[in-house]
């Protein structure tokens, strides 16, 4: 098996493909099979992707996703998880050319831009929509991040909870709301990184050559299972890397990290507020449940 298939690759092995497993400004690193490492960091070609934008505008033709044409995301820019064609330079700088389509996709708007999407993840298997068993419990926030998720593409939305450590005595009815939110939309995991509460049925999901997302709030517990999954501390890694001598994790904002097992997981940055295009209307991380609040 080649470099790119086992990170995810499912088509035809051809020369130039890679994907992105973390973005660095204007750079990116890539997983290929040009190098004997299997990795290279490339930089986006800004003239190609300037031109494929300016067509797009004039014939509302944009990057079109296995499901659906989608108007309002950003596609011209590279994000991690991302399958790309480049232009290898063993000499010097490798160009990315061009997006594949992606087989799926989880947006949000944007709230720095009312009419416009942020895509936080793509190219993922399953999308755990993870919410704790604390002060950031909130049918309403995972009701709206199914509602988000009915347009993703091919990935099966899972909801987590984490955090069951901290059950406490009526806690039940908590959960009720959530199973009758939920109904037959996603399966619902309970789980404690802490306890191991619940892992054997997260590991149903991590199978070598498929790609999970973690989505959530900040503090729900996306680093402390990646940790529990990879074995080690990624999230606290500062390691430097001799491809590109810049901390790993103190320059991304998202990062594809392989499992032992041979999964990927893409950790997404914590979401404070999520919103459906065309709505004005947002739900916060915090004080939606108050009477949740625990520590």
């Amino acid at each position: 098996m080649t470099r790119i298939e086992e990170f995810g690759w499912k088509g035809e092995v051809e020369p130039g493909l890679g994907r992105i497993v973390s973005a660095h400004g204007d750079y990116y690193h890539l997983v290929c099979n040009e190098q004997p490492s299997g990795e290279i960091l490339a930089r986006k070609k800004k003239s190609v992707f300037s031109y494929r934008k300016r067509v797009e505008r004039q014939t509302s033709a944009a990057f079109v996703s296995s499901t659906r044409a989608d108007e309002n995301a950003d596609l011209s820019t590279p994000i991690t998880g991302d399958f790309v064609r480049f232009r290898y330079n063993s000499q010097g700088e490798s160009l990315i050319t061009e997006i594949l389509p992606r087989f799926s996709h989880f947006e949000r708007k944007d709230p720095t831009a009312k009419r416009k999407s942020q895509t936080l993840a793509v190219n993922f298997d399953t999308l755990f929509i993870m919410m704790s068993l604390n002060e950031n419990f909130s049918t309403a926030r995972i009701k709206r991040y199914l509602t988000l998720a009915e347009d993703m593409g091919g990935g099966e939305p899972v909801v987590v909870v984490t955090k069951v450590d901290l059950r406490q005595e009526g806690d039940e009815e908590f959960f009720e709301e959530l199973r009758e939110t939920v109904g037959d939309k996603a399966r619902i995991l309970e789980i404690s990184s802490l306890t191991s509460e619940g892992m054997d049925t997260v590991m149903e999901y991590v199978k070598p050559g498929r790609t999970l997302a973690f989505i959530g709030s900040s503090g729900v517990g996306k680093s402390t299972l990646l940790n529990t999954l990879a074995g080690e501390e990624w999230a606290a890694t500062q390691e430097i890397q001799e491809w590109s001598g810049k901390g790993r994790h103190t320059t991304t904002s998202r990062e594809l990290v392989m499992l032992p097992s041979g999964a990927m997981v893409i950790d997404t940055p914590g979401i404070r507020e999520i919103g459906m295009l065309g709505e004005q209307d947002e739900i916060r991380a915090k004080g939606t449940s108050s009477h949740r609040w625990r520590k």
